[in-house]
């Protein structure tokens, strides 16, 4: 039996004369977005336009005959246009396709969705990025059932959630961490990038896309009214919140030098390097993390972490810190809580009372 052909997805090829540009692969055909390498947002728009095109209606709904390939390509073609990061369904859909593509649609249970699991985490990737491509598979199947009624709905059985990262950062590691980035020349971004992510809590996604402008598709600063927009009108709203945050005073006087120097070369990022947007940190937050001598748990999302605990630590209102990451108050209440002066605080008090003689 020949396999089931992967569905279309991203992949950005790279030129000996000129710049990379992301195309859209679809089986052994390739379609170029047009977008270079920093334009990966209207890359993901073209790729969300592809999968429209390329919808055919399915006609399977008995789960003993669909193969588990249809089921994803549907999914994918008719649904993932309409979320935020069609891209990341199809890397998904990708590396299930390797595994359930032959299979029919009843062979999804508890012990071959174990069985996926080992599979993954054999190729070096954590239980968790095998349970968000089994995420993608439920959410699959769901769709699916909801639009042509499937005779029968298998449940994906998930990896155990691991609990929430709690790694923060003391204030001697952060000017560890500083220290190690504003040394050599090549680490000024991962410096910028540091104190906007430790003194706002911002997502590394939306702090990369900062613009000195206003823009409809990332966010931007306006140092005028001391707020930094962390999405721009345009982008599509999902479950991680992005609300405009109040700029830090601490952060202010960083921001005005960075723009000044910024404004005379032209350079439109808050975050760059050499001039052009950084898509990811990848080496370079590495080189600095272990020129400060800080372990491999430090990763960029740490300084979320760090500005949540921190907030805690010095008491402010839950509410208002809430709104100040866009983090819902239980989310914080439940992972952060803890570092609060008056965490239980009424509880332990009711024992101040003597017990017995």
């Amino acid at each position: 039996m020949s396999r089931p052909k992967k569905p279309p997805r991203l992949v950005l090829k790279r030129y000996k004369d000129r710049s990379p540009t992301w195309v859209i692969r679809d089986g052994q055909k390739t379609r170029s977005t047009g977008c270079g390498e920093a334009e990966l947002s209207r890359a993901e728009e073209k790729l969300a336009e592809y999968f429209g095109q390329k919808y055919q209606a399915p006609g399977q709904s008995a789960a003993r005959e669909i193969y588990v390939a249809e089921i994803l390509a549907t999914y994918t073609t008719e649904y993932a246009a309409t979320t935020a990061r069609p891209d990341i369904i199809a890397w998904c859909s990708e590396n299930l396709l390797t595994f359930w593509g032959e299979k029919k649609l009843i062979e999804v249970r508890a012990v071959t969705c174990r069985e996926y699991a080992s599979w993954r985490t054999k190729q070096n990737v954590s239980s968790q990025t095998a349970r968000r491509d089994l995420e993608v598979l439920r959410a699959a199947i769901k769709y699916y059932h909801s639009e042509y009624t499937l005779d029968s709905v298998p449940v994906v059985t998930l990896p155990a959630k691991s609990p929430p990262r709690d790694r923060w950062l003391t204030r001697d590691e952060l000017a560890a961490l500083l220290y190690a980035a504003w040394r050599n020349p090549n680490h000024h971004h991962v410096a910028r990038f540091i104190l906007m992510g430790v003194y706002t809590g911002t997502r590394s996604k939306a702090i990369l896309g900062l613009t000195w402008l206003p823009q409809v598709n990332g966010g931007w600063i306006d140092l005028e009214q001391g707020v930094m927009h962390r999405s721009g009108s345009a982008q599509r709203r999902t479950k991680k919140r992005q609300p405009p945050v109040r700029l830090p005073q601490r952060l202010i006087p960083h921001l005005r030098r960075w723009r000044e120097h910024d404004q005379k070369h032209g350079i439109t990022h808050v975050v760059h390097y050499n001039g052009k947007p950084v898509i990811k940190l990848r080496r370079s937050w590495v080189a600095v993390r272990t020129k400060a001598g800080l372990e491999k748990d430090v990763v960029a999302h740490t300084l979320r972490h760090t500005a949540a605990t921190w907030l805690m630590q010095a008491g402010v209102d839950i509410f208002q810190a809430a709104g100040f990451l866009g983090m819902t108050t239980r989310t914080l209440e439940n992972v952060y809580g803890h570092h609060h002066p008056d965490f239980q605080q009424a509880a332990a008090d009711s024992f101040s009372y003597r017990i017995g003689r």
